[in-house]
């Protein structure tokens, strides 16, 4: 078990090692001068000696590699630099939006995975019913339009038209409603799909069908046989959409004026803020390596065969 335990750390130290350096070459090569970018934005003309100077003191004279090492090694000190445009701490700036976002997710995931909980058992239950079709009919169209067409007409049938819930900001309890439906809608879609899948996959299976054939009712069957089958691929799913949501985040967040990150790192992008960007996606990409290597033992503690198969990949001249 130490062995697996640390064979897993060190792959998950490599991954976040190679997303370091693609976070910090994406964002540090794109087209343009940040310092450029900062002089136009303070209403100064930009010269040659000007950007010259101001990329000094940022930095962004210094080679490549330098200026990954010094960033690499200031992020694991937990210092994410300081922003270009008013100086102010990138650690402090994220750390102050994160649980704005953190609480977007979490109910947008809430909501996909009780819809498409409610979808697929539906499906399970009465299989050819209009009801149960229509449900999932109209959740897949609903997960196939953009986030943004969602958000607006949900601003403009509920909070406009109707005036039940606010139209942005995060005013209060009922404020995350509308946001967090919006993200959560098109993650119920991948989920409905998988589940149904699963489930009917698992009431194929021998000991399923002997339950039904001893009398076993078919919704008590569902939910405790066929469910539970069903558990480490749905654990995974949700696990995949809730990243998802985090990195979707942005659209929903700057459409609804909410202030998570996502909202500063649209702000960052259109000011050529390179730390506030490097930071947000350098955090995302943390925040979603994190999250699948902690589903995966959950996975271990709800299969049992994994952590054997675990076992056996780890030891010499195990199978592969």
């Amino acid at each position: 078990m130490t062995a697996i335990l640390l064979r897993r750390i060190a792959e998950l130290l490599l991954v976040l090692l190679v997303l370091s350096v693609l976070v910090f070459l994406l964002t540090s090569l794109a087209p343009g001068d940040p310092a450029e970018e900062i002089l136009r934005r303070g209403g100064v003309q930009p010269t040659a000696a000007g950007v010259a100077a101001l990329r000094a003191e940022l930095g962004l004279d210094q080679p490549l590699f330098s200026r990954y090492l010094r960033w690499l090694t200031a992020a694991l000190r937990g210092d994410l630099g300081r922003s270009h445009v008013d100086r102010s701490p990138v650690t402090a700036e994220i750390l102050a939006r994160l649980p704005a976002t953190l609480r977007l997710a979490g109910a947008a995931a809430a909501v996909s995975a009780g819809l498409a909980l409610l979808a697929a058992l539906m499906a399970a239950f009465r299989p050819r019913t209009l009801g149960s079709r229509v449900l999932a009919l109209v959740t897949v169209a609903i997960g196939g339009v953009p986030p943004y067409i969602v958000g607006i007409l949900l601003i403009s049938v509920v909070a406009v038209g109707l005036r039940l819930l606010p139209t942005g900001g995060d005013g209060g309890p009922g404020a995350v409603v509308l946001p967090a439906l919006t993200l959560g809608l098109a993650g119920a879609a991948t989920l409905l799909r998988l589940l149904r899948a699963d489930l009917a996959r698992a009431l194929r299976l021998p000991f399923v069908r002997l339950a039904a054939v001893k009398g076993l009712r078919r919704r008590r069957m569902i939910v405790v046989h066929a469910l539970r089958v069903a558990a480490p691929n749905a654990v995974t799913a949700v696990t995949l959409v809730l990243a998802e949501l985090l990195a979707g985040a942005v659209v929903v967040e700057t459409l609804f004026a909410w202030p998570g990150v996502g909202q500063l790192a649209v702000a960052a992008i259109r000011q050529r803020d390179l730390p506030v960007v490097q930071a947000y996606v350098l955090v995302v990409a943390v925040a979603t390596v994190l999250l699948l290597a902690v589903t995966e033992l959950c996975l271990s503690a709800l299969d049992p065969r994994l952590r054997t198969q675990g076992r056996a990949a780890a030891a010499p001249g195990g199978r592969r």
